[in-house]
């Protein structure tokens, strides 16, 4: 479920949805099939709309987060005592968070929720943005000629955002930069995607020009006296970010340069990452939405008090209904419980990565490799607590029910 942001107000407040009728591109969530999913699954309208609904409140949620640095250095201190990939984030963070109230900021993430018992959800996925709108969108097409009433798809919404937000800073010439690993690097499907996303924009939304562009491609881009990020002769509009910014192993690293876990050339991405955050023009996604999705994060605003923060109560209410349960590894009280939970009902539960934003099932790549596969079962489980390093790293969560048929609202 996602509902495209791209804000242009210079200081928000907790009606900002409300105050600036600019603010949101597109008034309703979108619903996304899976990928790769063999039917539809069947949901309630109801159930769909209400979890349409909640969208909008996590984008302001993400949106409000990333731009409390005092609130991310908070949630993150443990972490960042110990990593320096952390604590280069966050110092990273420090030096561009004011920037985001001076210019357009423009959010794609998405939702993934499983059902639970009485007809309730779990919030069991927040991606920082949902990849291949392009490609997701042929699912949706090839749905539609075999079954009614299957939603409309998102790269619709997703082109409508990008180009919006890109004509907020350059309204006569909009240039858009897909950021994605090098070509040579990219799964097929990327690559399509990527380019089916850039034809777009440039075909029915009125972008200028589009660039396919890597990191090392940026890092020679600069942000000159009027903030215009440059790369050669061009000033970028807006950089839609297919790249993924995440923890590069899943290990705490001990000393710059990727020490305990590697690292490698992503270190040296920092100052191209600061300079885009610097400049006039958007980042899907920036970094201080980045960081609010980060586990720990949403760990700290699960606690009493948390969403209430950033939101009114009431709508707080909505968000805190559909988060699941949760134990941070790294805290005693917490592993306490969920070692005693765990004894218990040692297949009730998973455990993910906190440094790692992304997870997934390890059926078609080696995500346990970079810290993103999924701890299921019992002995895996137990195994993990009892490793004093490695717990560390993860978060435990209350096994959802059954997923349905490749459900991804």
């Amino acid at each position: 479920s996602r509902a495209p942001w791209a804000c242009s107000q210079r200081r928000h407040s907790r009606a900002c949805q409300h105050a600036c009728q600019s603010s949101y591109v597109s008034p309703r969530a979108h619903t996304m099939q899976r990928a790769f999913s063999a039917r539809p699954f069947r949901a309630s309208r109801a159930a769909v709309e209400e979890l349409r609904a909640l969208q909008p409140l996590w984008n302001s949620l993400y949106d409000r987060v990333g731009r409390d640095h005092r609130f991310l250095r908070h949630a993150l201190a443990e972490s960042a005592r110990h990593c320096e990939w952390e604590a280069r984030q966050l110092a990273v963070h420090a030096h561009v968070h004011e920037r985001a109230s001076e210019k357009p900021q423009l959010l794609l993430p998405n939702s993934v929720y499983l059902p639970a018992e009485g007809g309730s959800w779990v919030h069991t996925v927040g991606n920082v943005q949902a990849g291949e709108p392009y490609q997701l969108q042929l699912v949706h097409s090839l749905q539609s000629e075999e079954h009614a009433e299957v939603c409309g798809g998102p790269l619709d919404a997703v082109c409508d955002a990008i180009s919006t937000a890109a004509r907020l800073v350059h309204p006569r010439r909009p240039t858009v930069a897909v950021l994605s690993k090098p070509a040579h690097k990219l799964a097929l499907r990327t690559r399509a995607d990527v380019r089916g996303v850039g034809a777009k924009l440039q075909r029915d939304h009125g972008v200028a020009e589009v660039l396919y562009v890597s990191m090392a491609d940026l890092a020679a881009a600069r942000v000159d006296a009027a903030g215009e990020l440059r790369l050669g002769g061009t000033s970028l509009s807006l950089i839609y970010s297919r790249f993924d910014f995440s923890h590069p192993s899943g290990a705490f690293h001990e000393e710059v340069g990727g020490g305990g876990g590697g690292g490698g050339e992503a270190w040296g991405e920092w100052p191209a990452v600061e300079a885009i955050e610097r400049s006039r023009a958007v980042m899907s996604s920036p970094l201080g939405c980045r960081l609010a999705h980060r586990r720990l994060v949403l760990h700290a605003l699960r606690r009493p008090g948390g969403l209430e923060a950033f939101l009114e109560r009431d709508e707080a209410a909505r968000l805190r209904a559909v988060l699941p349960e949760q134990w941070h590894l790294g805290e005693t009280r917490e592993l306490e419980e969920a070692s005693a939970l765990l004894d218990a009902e040692p297949d009730g539960y998973v455990a993910k990565n906190m440094l790692r934003p992304r997870t997934g099932s390890n059926a078609t790549q080696d995500r346990h490799a970079t810290g993103g596969g999924i701890v299921a079962g019992g002995d895996a489980l137990r195994a993990l607590l009892a490793d004093e390093v490695r717990r560390r790293w993860y978060v435990v969560y209350r096994r959802g029910g059954p997923p349905p048929p490749s459900f991804s609202p």
